[in-house]
């Protein structure tokens, strides 16, 4: 009996590491990136007749109303003029994107992004699903595993824990209900570190197609109040001193009130509301550096994730360092405005003429790297 055990045993753990390791080859797609969500099919291939193409989300949309001038900078000497095609949408985060320049007919010459503006548009992985996302995040950072994986791309299938994924229908659908505070929070970082993959692996399909790419930053408009503040860093003393800075601004003790709100400001990390009444009140007494990084902390910590923030413009810039691709930073020529001028549209569009600044620098970068 114990002879026939100890034969058993061995057998009945090599079956079990037999089906472990089969589950994880069939629940898990080929691919070094651990997407946690799925597309079906795209049934056609997507036309681009244009050797320069913008791409992106609502941001990109909007720059291609100026596509014209932009070519018109760029042809500037030529006998004829370079045509600009825009393939960008409201609510297309990067991830849709990808998928369409992965669909393309014929690649350009030159591809512009700007983009960050919407990656919460749609809830791109399973709640339930986090903490696998996370440890096969963790492995995709691994550079030994990486290195593994770019080598032999078949072992991804084993390496990755097996997820539910997200099935994305073919347009953009936006979730119907609000985001808890809670559930916000537990998003924000893996959906940062997925924008960071998905923006690494745009730049590898730019390289893989001998395109010259060029990374944009995308403006956020200062003066707009944060839509919500995280429920989890207000108390009671944070609720109190809103309303005491707020009655010294009513009494036009901005001094006063300079004080107390850098005082809540440094106490009370993560609270937009506080970030963006520090902003306004360090403006008044002529701290316009301070006011400057106060609002944009304010729109980095607004539990509604409807903008462009600092935070996904500098993973942006910082892809660009890293990939080494240009990089032109959009946000902050606005930004250099602020409260010189009117810099936006709207909440979320700067004004034409910063479009119009835009296209005039940019067609002098493309007319260098192109020897134009």
């Amino acid at each position: 009996m114990l002879k026939k055990l100890l034969i058993f045993l061995p057998v009945l753990g090599f079956a079990g590491s037999g089906f472990w390791l089969w589950q994880r080859v069939q629940s898990n797609p080929n691919g070094v990136i651990p997407s946690p969500y799925t597309f079906g099919p795209m049934n056609e291939k997507i036309a681009v007749d244009a050797p320069l193409l913008i791409i992106g989300d609502r941001m990109a949309e909007r720059m291609g109303l100026f596509k014209e001038s932009l070519s018109l900078e760029i042809s500037t000497g030529l006998s004829k003029p370079i045509k600009t095609a825009v393939l960008a949408a409201d609510g297309f985060g990067i991830h849709r994107t990808i998928r369409q320049l992965e669909n393309l007919d014929k690649w350009p010459k030159v591809l512009i992004y700007t983009g960050g503006s919407q990656e919460f548009v749609e809830d791109k992985f399973l709640l339930r699903q986090m903490p696998s996302i996370r440890r096969n995040f963790k492995r995709f950072y691994d550079d030994r595993w990486r290195t593994l994986m770019m080598l032999w791309p078949e072992s991804a299938r084993v390496v990755y824990d097996p997820i539910v994924r997200q099935v994305l229908p073919n347009e953009p659908k936006a979730r119907e209900a609000e985001f808890t505070d809670e559930e916000y929070q537990a998003r924000l970082e893996l959906s940062l570190i997925l924008f960071e993959i998905e923006l690494n692996r745009l730049v590898e399909l730019a390289k893989d197609h001998g395109v010259v790419l060029i990374l944009m930053s995308s403006p956020v408009n200062l003066d707009i109040s944060p839509k919500k503040t995280c429920e989890m860093t207000r108390t009671p003393e944070s609720i109190k001193g809103l309303a005491d800075v707020r009655e010294l601004i009513r009494q036009k003790d901005y001094k006063a009130a300079y004080s107390m709100s850098r005082e809540l400001s440094e106490s009370n990390i993560g609270n937009a509301e506080i970030f963006f009444l520090h902003g306004q009140v360090s403006y008044r007494v002529g701290q316009r550096a301070e006011a400057i990084e106060a609002l944009t902390k304010a729109a980095a910590f607004d539990c509604k994730p409807w903008r462009a923030t600092a935070i996904t413009n500098n993973i942006i810039e910082k892809v660009a360092q890293e990939q080494r691709v240009t990089f032109f930073d959009f946000a902050g020529l606005v930004e250099n405005d602020w409260n010189n001028n009117t810099t936006f549209f709207d909440e979320t569009y700067p004004q034409d003429l910063y479009y119009e600044k835009a296209t005039k620098s940019l067609g002098i970068v493309l007319k260098k790297m192109l020897k134009l």
